[in-house]
């Protein structure tokens, strides 16, 4: 059998082993068994091997990957928003399934907490110059928004005077629907939306990035592209975390190696923040040093601003 003239994908006229427009192999004979298999191991290990080189580039080469994706190598690599969607979904599961293999009792020794109990309020118009997002002090009456997590209890609050009529309805409504469900419940619907919270956070940071970079004529998807990198990374180190630190948890002293963990890991991010910036973006250290310091600052404040639309939007449809 000979190989056709044209592509039988896409009807492009071959001139080679592969299509020029689509990129098919021109023979596309029905493959024996050994071929077939070729075939296959063939393309996993090609795709292993731009995992693995992505990875290694990513980890100990900050912004290294990204400068080599906006210079134009790109096939050897896998794609940056693949790339992240893989490593963060990776995180989640491996996250869930380590939190089920947690001990049941503390360590030997160690102290349990007399009441466990988290709050998460919206204050806009709170006295105090204080974050107003997390904090279990405000009294409920002095809230616009709470809901207070006690042990696996909800409580849902809020002053009416502070909103509209239309937004009182909806904050009603809203409170009704967390008091019937429970803490894990709450929590987990928070968990499923933490996923594209990200996916909203990600372009405010970079939208903050253009504005650090304004004059470097950057576009706006150069800094899109850095910080899928980065989060991609901030996947990466939280995934090995959380598989190390559940490992320790068995171990004697977890209650001292498991925060050790997470410190280093934590302190490496930010090393490999200032590090990737550096590279990306070729300015000194005097220069990259401050734009960092406005950069973790506004970092911070898009973080908290989101996590707690998170929240908001969890509590309106849980």
């Amino acid at each position: 059998m000979t190989t056709p003239a044209d592509c039988q994908n896409c009807g492009t006229a071959l001139a080679g082993r592969y299509c020029s427009a689509c990129g098919q192999k021109a023979d596309v004979r029905i493959l024996s068994l050994p071929a077939f298999l070729r075939d296959v191991f063939d393309d996993l290990l090609n795709f292993d091997a731009r995992i693995w080189r992505t990875l290694r580039t990513l980890a100990f080469k900050p912004g290294r990957l990204t400068g080599l994706y906006l210079e134009g190598q790109r096939a050897k690599f896998t794609p940056p928003f693949r790339m992240y969607v893989v490593t963060s979904l990776t995180f989640f599961v491996v996250f869930s399934l380590v939190r089920s293999w947690a001990p049941a009792e503390a360590p030997d020794g160690a102290e349990q907490p007399a009441d466990e109990t988290a709050a998460v309020s919206v204050q806009p118009e709170a006295a105090e110059p204080a974050d107003g997002v997390v904090t279990d002090a405000v009294p409920a009456e002095q809230q616009s928004f709470g809901i207070v997590i006690d042990d696996d209890d909800l409580e849902c609050t809020f002053d009416p005077s502070r909103v509209s009529p239309a937004v009182r309805e909806r904050l009603e409504a809203a409170c009704e629907r967390v008091e019937e469900s429970n803490a894990e419940s709450f929590n987990r619907e928070f968990a499923d939306n933490f996923p594209v919270t990200m996916l909203v956070f990600i372009p405010i940071v970079a939208a903050i990035m253009k504005l650090l970079y304004l004059f470097t004529r950057r576009k706006y998807v150069e800094h899109l592209l850095f910080f899928l990198h980065v989060h991609t990374f901030f996947f990466v180190v939280a995934l090995a975390t959380v598989l190390l630190s559940g490992l320790l948890a068995f171990a004697p002293a977890a209650k001292f190696t498991v925060p050790i963990v997470g410190a280093a890991a934590g302190l490496y991010f930010f090393v490999y923040l200032y590090r990737a910036m550096r590279e990306v973006y070729a300015q000194g250290h005097g220069l990259t040093a401050v734009k960092y310091v406005v950069l973790g600052g506004s970092y911070f404040a898009a973080a908290v601003l989101t996590l707690l639309g998170a929240v908001i939007f969890t509590a309106f449809t849980a």
